[in-house]
């Protein structure tokens, strides 16, 4: 669905209730520095919640879907009223039996229209809403998958902490066989996708694959065989379902955070935009970085265009860029290659080290003049 005049994708439903990008390559690429203004695409939180580590000024959450946003400001509101034991179990990281009831209690620190939503989806609050969006469903049903096909053994064995000598080893000798691939053909094929939120016309390739499903198949080998396992907790979302310990979580989730992330909260700014239409009513060279995620394969490329130049206006002198591709190709466009750069290396590095590992595409980018 497109909201018409937008030239961008509409999604108005769920997709996310946790963030999919590695924050770490967020982290790198920004460089934030205490008083810096920020802007990032919103979707599930997580990381734009974990940049208030970096003690910047102001975080603008930018985002053309208003569930995320409601989403956002969920996390907000109970972050800023419960303490650390008791928001784990309201979002769902721990059993709770009054979840309707403290809900009750941090509805009044919402928008009008975040409340109504949150009011339509009861339910969704009483189970614990974390790891319960579209695609986080989606991807317990591929967990569960993949333990039934390769066996719960072989699973929980690849998530022993190896030397990167024997985690190679241990991947060839275990993964790598038909089953894997079969999987991959099964769970990740258009249809099935475009069933869970991506478009029909989202498919594109960039990396040589011909498929989604042996794009994501080449990335997922190179995340089980070549980045530590140590810490990974996308990799065990993807395969178990779950986070598998605390202290390998996103930042706002662990307790050693919790506290200064807390007390910065009201430094965070919910918008529900297209983030173009949002930029061009900000004031040139406004802001130090921009966390932009992969939005720009969800528009058209003379809209890719516009969003980079809004970019390219509001920035300020050095500012810092974090840009990524998930299947459709999308970079700078040409004419502003000049004024906005790519520090290869850099962004060689947050793609090899990525442990999210499903973009084709991590970059850093830097205002050049």
């Amino acid at each position: 669905m497109r909201r018409e005049g937008s030239g961008q994708i509409d999604l108005d439903t769920l997709i996310f209730t946790c963030s999919w990008e590695d924050p770490e390559s967020d982290r790198a690429a920004l460089a934030i520095a205490p008083g810096d203004r920020v802007m990032t695409i919103t979707s599930g939180g997580c990381n734009t919640l974990g940049l208030l580590l970096q003690d910047p000024e102001r975080i603008n959450a930018v985002d053309i879907n208003p569930t995320q946003s409601h989403l956002l400001e969920l996390k907000i509101a109970a972050m800023s009223q419960l303490g650390y034991p008791e928001f784990l179990e309201f979002v769902g990281l721990r059993p709770a039996a009054d979840r309707r009831e403290r809900y009750r209690a941090l509805r009044q620190r919402l928008s009008a229209s975040a409340a109504a939503f949150w009011d339509r989806n009861a339910a969704l609050v009483e189970r614990g809403f974390l790891l319960n969006g579209r695609y986080e469903r989606f991807v317990r049903v591929v967990g569960a998958l993949v333990r039934l096909v390769m066996g719960r053994r072989r699973v929980r064995n690849l998530f022993v902490e190896r030397t990167a000598a024997e985690q190679r080893e241990h991947y060839d000798r275990y993964w790598e066989i038909r089953r894997t691939r079969l999987l991959f053909d099964l769970c990740f094929n258009k249809r099935v996708l475009a069933r869970r939120g991506l478009q029909a016309d989202y498919f594109h390739f960039d990396d040589g694959s011909v498929s989604f499903a042996e794009s994501f198949f080449r990335k997922f080998r190179r995340v089980a065989r070549e980045i530590p396992i140590a810490g990974n907790y996308f990799l065990h979302l993807y395969l178990n379902g779950r986070y598998r310990f605390l202290r390998e979580a996103p930042d706002y989730l662990r307790e050693e955070h919790f506290a200064t992330i807390r007390c910065r909260l009201d430094r965070i700014r919910v918008i529900t935009s297209d983030a173009k239409r949002w930029l061009a009513e900000q004031a040139p060279e406004s802001i130090d970085c921009f966390a932009l995620s992969n939005i720009c394969e969800l528009m058209s490329v003379g809209d890719t265009l516009v969003t980079f130049e809004q970019v390219a206006r509001t920035a300020r002198r050095g500012a810092r860029m974090c840009f990524r591709n998930l299947m459709i190709p999308r970079t700078v466009p040409e004419g502003l290659a000049t004024t906005i750069t790519r520090d290869p290396e850099l962004s060689a590095r947050l793609l090899k080290r990525d442990r999210s590992f499903v973009y084709s595409r991590v970059d850093a980018l830097r205002l050049a003049r």
